[in-house]
């Protein structure tokens, strides 16, 4: 893994515009860029994280390089060589300045294959949310709903408790003397 002072020197050896962000991130801009945003990486942090554009690149690069893309279209730079590192950003840089003209006028229209794979993609992350719920409101049945209402009774009943107590004994000095 590459140093963050490293990962700086690659991105500065590219025609990029540095700018800080909070907490000492750094972002990178192509300021050439063709498509909507300039942001080329963003949150290149100390910890040697940060993410490169990967939107704008073409399925046939992605899957030649083994590129990771998240569902952002964003690529996570934490593990990368510094070769790697900058054959991921002139890819980048690329994509940003391939722009056809029907795509800058109307979108492109994706072909069946790509959508039913994004359809099965959302499927089974709808799949895993439903089940993720299923497994908590499981856990949460087994644990009374009223729980921390009854704490907060049984509470409060304590404190009246010892506050009529205290008040009683008091009285009792009283009349006693």
């Amino acid at each position: 893994m590459l140093s963050f002072d490293e990962k700086k020197e690659i991105f500065r050896s590219f025609d990029l515009v540095e700018k800080e962000m909070s907490n000492g991130k750094l972002s990178y801009h192509y300021p050439k860029s063709k498509q909507r945003g300039q942001v080329l990486a963003t949150q290149l942090h100390t910890t040697g994280n940060g993410y490169v554009i990967g939107k704008y690149m073409s399925e046939e690069i992605v899957i030649a390089n083994d590129f990771q893309v998240d569902s952002r279209g964003w690529i996570s730079i934490k593990e990368f060589s510094k070769e790697e590192l900058k054959n991921l950003i002139s890819h980048a840089m690329d994509s940003m300045l391939n722009v056809d003209e029907s795509e800058q006028q109307e979108p492109k229209e994706e072909s069946p294959t790509v959508v039913q794979g994004e359809q099965e993609v959302r499927r089974l992350n709808v799949d895993k949310q439903q089940q993720a719920v299923e497994n908590k409101v499981a856990s949460s049945e087994s644990q009374s709903r009223y729980t921390p209402c009854f704490f907060y009774w049984v509470g409060v009943t304590k404190s009246i408790l010892r506050f009529q107590s205290t008040m009683w004994n008091e009285v009792r000095k009283t009349f006693n003397s």
